[in-house]
């Protein structure tokens, strides 16, 4: 499996913003909790391990930060506090303040007339806070939670990529998209062509990945051990498990779809915008990503993508890293059967791949696992690989109002998201 120090195509997936189109909806197979890729069966834990749910978590609460975070400063003046700083988060309330109850607390139990009517649902047991077992007890000596740094970092990356990128406003009146996307696999330096090793105990964001490449690949082993623990998830939030009923829950989507690529000749590539273009490099060919479906042969989607950025975190105790990338993704407007006449390339450094995906959708974030087989010089190679997404629709909405001063959980949207890569990286290892 080859290391791509310049970013290889990403293969075609359905977007977030698309997955409830009523008409891709019959073409697609929505997938049993049981089916895998490849089409090996999962075997069904017992019902009692798939009922079994922690509690549900307190709500999270927003944070207040001694400084602003670049996301949370005037978009025009990006050094000065807003007026309106509504990036200070509400202060937590604490049942106990330095070990002293709060008697305004309302009581947990029902009245007599209450319990005479029909039985209330059952509902587990809330875990005692905090200050009920430790006492005088506060997060930190402001009484709030300090920011997490590798979120704040991610959060700042975005923010800078996307939502303040100077042409913002060319990108949108085109219908052009940004791909937000982590994959997870494997950074080494170029030194050594080994994994990167800086001499460290826990996660960190690398500041400079110019000497380092990235590996998008995992082992069918551990491709296998992610698609048995997602499918449980499915069942645990379906909302027809009464443990799951207040879940949102994981929708999965099991699709298989082939990609052809197509070098674009320079007079054709004046078709394509500034925006796009000026992000493509001149080193490398243009090419126009044709998706189809592998079932009737239907094109689904013709896709010129343009790496914006990327930004890698290492994470020295665990058998993977990840690789969060920034892309802008244009539709190709011109026909198939154009792409089709135009002079025949090196197959062998344009393979088509074959893609056998499921795609797990939990609000914002969808997860995908694919299985990819490509035919490289007459040698199959298969490779796996495990991606997740986040819309960027809303984290653009969210880091907006961010920017003007107005409500917004952008960084509770970016904290997600970098949650589900820490869980999924950790869930590899075990």
């Amino acid at each position: 499996m080859a290391i791509d120090t310049e970013r290889a195509a990403t293969p075609a997936k359905r977007k977030l913003e698309d997955r409830d189109s009523p008409r891709q909806e019959p073409e697609e197979k929505r997938m049993k909790p049981s089916e895998v890729n490849g089409g090996v069966a999962v075997k069904r834990e017992s019902e009692s391990a798939s009922s079994s749910v922690p509690a549900a978590a307190a709500v999270k609460k927003r944070r207040r930060y001694s400084q602003p975070p670049i996301w949370a400063q005037d978009a025009r003046k990006m050094n000065s506090m807003p007026t309106n700083a509504n990036f200070v988060l509400q202060k937590r309330v604490h049942s106990h303040l330095n070990g002293k109850k709060d008697n305004a607390r309302p009581s947990r139990h029902a009245s007599p007339e209450t319990n005479r009517g029909n039985p209330p649902p059952h509902v587990p047991v809330a875990e005692p806070g905090p200050q009920e077992i430790l006492g005088a007890w506060e997060p930190s000596l402001t009484g709030l939670k300090p920011f997490e740094d590798v979120s704040r970092q991610v959060a700042d990356f975005l923010f800078l990529n996307v939502i303040n990128t100077p042409d913002m406003r060319e990108i949108s009146s085109r219908g052009i998209q940004f791909e937000i996307e982590a994959k997870l696999g494997t950074l080494i330096d170029r030194d050594t062509n080994q994994r990167v090793d800086r001499g460290i105990a826990s996660e960190c964001v690398l500041m400079d990945n110019s000497r380092v490449a990235f590996k998008s690949s995992m082992t069918e082993g551990s491709h296998k051990k992610m698609n048995d623990y997602l499918n449980e998830l499915v069942k645990i939030t379906h909302p027809m498990n009464p443990a799951g009923s207040q879940r949102v829950p994981i929708v999965a989507l099991h699709r298989r779809e082939r990609d052809r690529f197509f070098e674009i000749p320079p007079d054709l590539q004046a078709r394509i915008p500034g925006c796009v273009r000026s992000r493509l490099g001149s080193r490398r060919a243009v090419r126009v990503r044709v998706t189809y479906n592998q079932k009737d042969n239907k094109v689904i989607a013709k896709i010129i993508k343009a790496r914006v950025s990327d930004l890698d975190i290492h994470f020295p105790t665990l058998p993977m890293d990840c690789r969060i990338s920034i892309n802008l993704e244009m539709n190709w407007d011109g026909s198939v059967e154009e792409l089709e006449q135009l002079p025949n390339r090196d197959r062998g450094e344009n393979p088509e791949r074959n893609k056998d995906r499921l795609s797990y959708t939990h609000g914002p974030y969808q997860v995908d696992l694919t299985q990819v087989i490509q035919d490289r010089h007459g040698v199959k190679e298969k490779e796996h690989e495990l991606e997740i997404e986040l819309d960027s629709k809303l984290l653009i909405d969210q880091g907006s109002k961010a920017a003007s001063s107005r409500p917004h959980r952008y960084q509770e949207l970016v904290e997600g998201f970098v949650d589900n890569i820490r869980l999924l990286t950790r869930n590899v290892a075990h």
